[in-house]
This record gives C-alpha cells, structure tokens and sequence, in this order.
C-alpha cells in the first residue's frame, strides 16, 4: 500500500462511524488497491478491495477483505457492497452478507462480471453491525 493510504487510513480511524477513503491513484493498468476503515466506541472495521481495468471503461473489483475487532458480537454480521452512482440513482453490483465475531478477518473473491464504470462514482463499503455499535467502511474506487 502506499504511503498517502496509509495515511488516508490512519487519519480516517479518528472520524466516525462512516469514513470515505480518498480514491486510488490511476496507474497504468495494474491493480489497485483501496482502503477505508470505521470506528463505534472499541470496535473498529476495516475494508479493502483490489481492481484493474476490464476493459476501455469499466473496472473489475477482485478482491475485498474485510476486517473487524476486538469484537462486534457472536452474531457479528458484515455487508459487503459493490456499487456505483450514475445521474442520481446507486446500482449495486453485488451485494454479499457474511457473519463473524472477535478478531474476524476475510477476503471474498468477486465473480468475473462484477463491474463498475470508470466515469461515475463507484466504491466497496462494509457494514458492520454487532448491536451497540454499528459502523460502515466505505472505500472510493477510482
């Protein structure tokens, strides 16, 4: 990762429940990766994803991990969304749900045809709900 997400990442735990991570920098046609995190009291959420291009005007998130501690709850859960914004109106593009507790840390592969375009406003968040304290990560894809 480097070092301005880093950053991006670190400054981002101090804000709130919802933390947008600035966008990636576009490098030829290697992968990508973003990162955002969230924080509620002790608990804190993480999410990245990786993306390339797939194509002239489309990327191709690939892999999201997703992270949350020290604990969330025995019935944790994690909502993981893919989505992009386009004259007003969100399409989501996947959409998975996944159940966790202390310390859980997953990566999800995302099938082939998930796709978002490279000219609207498109990112990976996770919603972490364990009860008490709630919070969402939401990464920019860009």
């Amino acid at each position: 990762m480097k070092a301005g997400a880093i950053q991006a990442v670190i400054g981002t735990a101090v804000l709130g429940a919802v933390v947008l991570a600035p966008p990636a920098e576009a490098a030829g046609t290697g992968a990508q990766t973003v990162a955002a995190s969230c924080t509620a009291g002790l608990f804190r959420g993480t999410v990245s994803v990786t993306y390339q291009l797939a194509g002239p005007t489309e990327y191709h998130p690939s892999i999201a991990t997703i992270g949350g501690g020290p604990y969330i709850g025995d019935s944790a859960t994690f909502v993981l969304d893919v989505a992009y914004a386009d004259a007003g109106t969100t399409t989501s593009v996947y959409r998975g749900t996944y159940t966790g507790t202390a310390g859980t840390k997953l990566s999800v592969r995302l099938p082939d045809d998930v796709k978002v375009p490279q000219d609207a406003p498109s990112y990976a968040s996770v919603a972490f709900d364990g009860g008490e304290s709630p919070c969402t990560a939401k990464a920019e894809i860009r």
